[in-house]
């Protein structure tokens, strides 16, 4: 890929039921929630950082954090239904 680009959508030519997102990004600080919606990003350094969230139907929601050298914080994403 030239470029960061999220989310991808693939389609299969053969099953119309079967699909795949990918998401291009530009650096290692990204994950996919578990199955309860849970997540954890680690390593980051200190700063302030814009961090996304994607769902397949209910878009994208972001939140601004800043962290100091060794914290932790815990983020919850809220997504608008359309």
């Amino acid at each position: 890929f030239r470029r960061p680009e999220v989310m991808i959508k693939l389609l299969c030519d053969v099953h119309s039921w079967e699909n795949a997102y990918v998401g291009v990004v530009e650096n290692p600080f990204f994950n996919v929630t578990g199955a309860a919606g849970s997540y954890r990003i680690t390593g980051l350094p200190a700063g302030t950082y814009l961090l996304e969230a994607w769902h397949e139907k209910y878009g994208m929601a972001d939140q601004a954090v800043t962290l100091k050298d060794g914290e932790t914080q815990t983020l919850d994403f809220h997504f608008k239904m359309p």
